[in-house]
């Protein structure tokens, strides 16, 4: 089955912006609930070794996705951890909410941040995407991949579904998902509970997401044809897989041989 670039309502500009924040704040309550991100913590650390220093830029951040577990487990090995939020629609509540619970160690840009070409200050510094490289088409992936490579950035990307059985069937649950977590989900915006319980579009909106980004994620074959395209590829180190277990964490990592 070949990629397909679904669309999904929050790739949208004039996707309201309230509902835009709770998908992405769903979507962190999960990998942080869960910590979905857990089994990828080594490949971190290789980022941040070979980055020559303690700091991370996330692209296409969300919410902040799962970083506070993988902050919490590295803060031990890397005191001087620095991790800087970034997003094309930033949802700075949740970056508030993030940088409150790891105070010193999470930063956040409060502009839009395209990660095709992310501004000259956050260059140079370890790169990672989580949950969103499905997002670009492949030019545009294959756009972050050669600015990684152009800035000499060490890079990591991360991916917690694939075209495959377990992706699939996840999205049989999404729906009571979104219905059960909600109010545990901070912080609580009133403005979208109407549009969860009373008509449910939220939901249906998450759903068809999460089914949109299936279709749209990149198989290793893809990613190392992607690879292949960029300028220079042959001075970077690729490691591409995907980590064990009825749902693994597919995985893109690239660094300054």
């Amino acid at each position: 089955m070949k990629r397909f670039h679904a669309l999904e309502w929050e790739d949208l500009p004039w996707f309201p912006q309230s509902w835009r924040d709770y998908g992405t704040d769903y979507l962190r309550f999960i990998a942080t609930k869960f910590d979905i991100y857990k089994p990828v913590l080594h490949l971190i650390k290789q980022g941040i070794d070979n980055s020559g220093q303690p700091e991370w830029i996330d692209l296409a951040s969300g919410a902040g996705s799962g970083l506070i577990n993988l902050a919490k487990a590295l803060k031990s090995d890397q005191p001087n951890l620095k991790i800087t939020l970034t997003d094309y629609y930033p949802n700075l509540q949740a970056f508030e909410n993030t940088q409150r619970e790891l105070p010193g160690i999470f930063e956040f840009e409060t502009v839009a941040v395209n990660a095709l070409s992310p501004p000259e200050h956050l260059q140079g510094k370890f790169k990672t995407i989580f949950g969103a490289f499905h997002h670009f088409r492949p030019n545009e992936a294959r756009a972050i991949l050669q600015n990684a490579v152009d800035t000499h950035s060490p890079i990591a990307i991360f991916e917690p579904v694939g075209r495959n059985f377990g992706s699939w069937s996840s999205m049989i649950f999404v729906p009571i998902f979104v219905l059960v977590f909600t109010p545990f989900i901070r912080p609580i915006r009133w403005q979208v509970l109407p549009f969860i319980y009373l008509l449910p579009i939220i939901p249906l909106y998450i759903l068809w997401d999460g089914v949109a980004s299936i279709l749209r994620t990149y198989s290793e074959k893809e990613v190392h044809a992607l690879v292949a395209a960029v300028e220079k590829s042959d001075t970077y180190a690729w490691e591409i897989g995907k980590t064990p277990g009825p749902m693994p964490i597919f995985y893109l990592l690239g660094y300054k041989k």
